[in-house]
């Protein structure tokens, strides 16, 4: 898949775990029927969908699988750039994949070190191929709560790809 069609979708599926986190009527509708999603986030119809469910424990790495032309100039909301950014790395530079798939832990504490839970959760990196993407549904917790600053970041505008990464979930 291109670039920008990666990142729109990318845009939609986090905009998307934040409703699901919200709305556990809807995480089911996906979870039962993950193709019939595929048109909301613009998932070509060529591409196998994979349903990856987050369990409690869980944190999912999706790589994208990129092809064409990787220079082109996308314009990403300042909240979710630096998660472009990573997976865009994870996705063009082998070397920084390989080392991601066998540490993904220290790789995200490196690279998010304002996140404090890496090491309590079981991260596993999944890899889009030509013929296969990954839909991540996150994990559901009827007694979550957000903390203070979270709900302040919801509140500010600031809902989406912002959050994402202070929250058991996914990108």
């Amino acid at each position: 898949m291109d670039k920008s069609t990666w990142i729109n979708i990318l845009l939609k599926q986090l905009e998307c775990n934040q409703e699901m986190s919200q709305d556990e009527a809807l995480r089911k509708e996906i979870v039962e029927n993950p193709q019939a999603y595929r048109e909301k986030l613009g998932i070509d119809s060529n591409l196998e969908i994979e349903l990856v469910e987050e369990q409690n424990n869980t944190y999912h790495i999706p790589i994208p699988y990129l092809e064409g032309n990787l220079e082109e100039e996308i314009e990403v909301p300042a909240q979710a750039q630096s998660i472009v950014d990573f997976l865009l790395r994870a996705a063009t530079d082998s070397s920084f994949r390989s080392k991601l798939k066998e540490s993904p832990s220290a790789i995200l504490k490196e690279n998010f070190p304002e996140v404090t839970w890496w090491d309590t959760l079981d991260i596993k990196v999944v890899e889009d191929t030509s013929s296969k993407c990954h839909l991540i549904v996150t994990y559901s917790d009827e007694n979550f709560e957000l903390k203070e600053e979270e709900l302040e970041m919801i509140a500010g505008g600031n809902s989406g790809a912002s959050t994402i990464l202070t929250r058991d979930g996914c990108f």
